[in-house]
């Protein structure tokens, strides 16, 4: 069964426009090994939670956590308000999965501003197994 996370747009989009302004990334740890740049990208995490931050350096700083970077934490999915979740889907080990956001054909950063003006609310990650699909959404369907 799949997992299914939304992220609000509007909050995500303002990650994302950091991410692709930014002049440094921090680097995937792949990237890293490869030594390869990062192009800009959302950062999904899963420790403390289940979020998006900004890869943009410097970082995006949360007004309300000093030294933290602001995060949009995925619907139901915020340890200070929901409690701490599990889900077969995420596995059992923290992760940093980055969304790259200038990749040809569609950026996805294209596709969030587009989303943002036509209506859209969710930014959704469909979780299976060892894959994912990214998407908006106008209406969260599924419940967390």
């Amino acid at each position: 069964m799949a997992l299914h996370l939304y992220f609000d747009l509007t909050q995500t989009l303002r990650l994302a426009e950091h991410a692709v302004a930014a002049d440094e990334h921090a680097p995937s740890f792949t990237e890293h090994e490869d030594g390869v740049a990062c192009p800009g990208a959302l950062v999904w995490v899963h420790d403390h939670g289940t979020y998006l931050m900004s890869s943009g350096l410097p970082r995006l700083d949360d007004p309300h956590r000093p030294d933290s970077s602001l995060v949009v934490y995925a619907y139901g999915w915020n340890p200070d308000t929901d409690g701490h979740r599990r889900d077969a889907d995420l596995g059992g080990d923290d992760f940093a999965e980055h969304l790259h956001l200038t990749e040809q054909p569609t950026p996805l950063i294209t596709t969030l501003r587009a989303a943002v003006t036509t209506g859209y609310r969710w930014l959704h990650l469909t979780v299976t197994g060892d894959t994912y699909e990214v998407r908006v959404s106008r209406t969260r369907t599924h419940q967390h």
